[in-house]
Order: C-alpha cells, then sequence, then structure tokens
C-alpha cells in the first residue's frame, strides 16, 4: 500500500468519525438575558433555595426544547459506564455540563449537588420563547419540570443542594 493510499484512507476515516461526531443539525442558540436569567432562577429559588449557588458565565445560551432533546439524543453521555467513585452521579452531571458547552454552545446548564438525596444531576434552562427550566438525568437523558420531578431521586430540599451555573 503506497503513503498516497494510505493517507487516502486515514482521511477517509477521520471524516467518517468527524461525520458521526458531529451533529447533522444546527443548533440556533438564544441568549438569556440578564433579566430572564434571573426570574426564571428565582422562581426556583420561590419553591426550594439552594444552599448557595455559583455562577460560572456572564453571559447564558441556550436553545429551544425540542433542539436540546435533539442534542440529547445525539448525544452519548447517557452510554458512559458508571463507575462508583470514579464516573458517578457527580462525574455524569459535570461532563454533560461541560459537553453541551464546548460541542454545542449550550452553556444554561447547571450542575446540581443534591445533599439532601445524596446525587447529583442537571438544571436545564431552555427558551420557548420564554425561558423554562428543567431537571435533567444525564445517566439516562430523562428531563422533567421541578414540580413533576421524582423527590425520592431529586428531592431537592431547602438549603440540602448547591447550583453550579
Amino acid at each position: 500500500m503506497s503513503i498516497l493510499s494510505k493517507i487516502q484512507r486515514i482521511n477517509e476515516l477521520v471524516t467518517r468519525l468527524y461525520n458521526y461526531y458531529i451533529p447533522p443539525f444546527k443548533i440556533a442558540l438564544a441568549t438569556l438575558t440578564e433579566d430572564e436569567l434571573q426570574n426564571t432562577l428565582n422562581n426556583l429559588f420561590n419553591k426550594t433555595k439552594p444552599y448557595s449557588w455559583f455562577r460560572l458565565d456572564g453571559k447564558y445560551y441556550t436553545t429551544t426544547l425540542d433542539l436540546f432533546k435533539k442534542v440529547v439524543e445525539w448525544d452519548w453521555t447517557d452510554s458512559r459506564k458508571y463507575i462508583s467513585e470514579s464516573f458517578d452521579c457527580d462525574k455524569f452531571s459535570i461532563y454533560f455540563k461541560s459537553r453541551m458547552a464546548i460541542d454545542y454552545g449550550i452553556n444554561a446548564i447547571g450542575v446540581i449537588l443534591d445533599y439532601s438525596g445524596g446525587h447529583a444531576y442537571n438544571l436545564v434552562i431552555v427558551k420557548n420563547p420564554n425561558p423554562q427550566l428543567y431537571l435533567f438525568e444525564p445517566q439516562t437523558d430523562e428531563i422533567f419540570t421541578y414540580d413533576n420531578r421524582n423527590t425520592r431521586l431529586y428531592p431537592m430540599k431547602a438549603n440540602g443542594w448547591v447550583l453550579i451555573l
């Protein structure tokens, strides 16, 4: 096999991998205004207050619920193997938050460290056209509202959880 044919083969394999990795659809991003972000979080905080919350960015970008679901379907976070104390719930939620920001530009995703339930998962803000807040389980791709959550798995007791956004 000549060097040229080897290079062509490598190029073919890289192209296949790229096509597998990059979704075949575009992500339309929407900016959350400061008021939208604060009002959305205040609606949640009126139901249950975190022990603390940490803001990581000055501006937040999101998409619609339908596009978010499409991204989740494409994403492979849920296919990762759970490994206790090595790649467990907190790593899943941090990994998912990071992938969404790095690969899709969606950074309106938080990590909830729910000490009241001994679990970690994600908070997601989408815009349809108004901001809506959801909880997301990155191990199973389940998305649900705060009011419709399983309170045994996602208790979010007042002052019993931390939000990293």
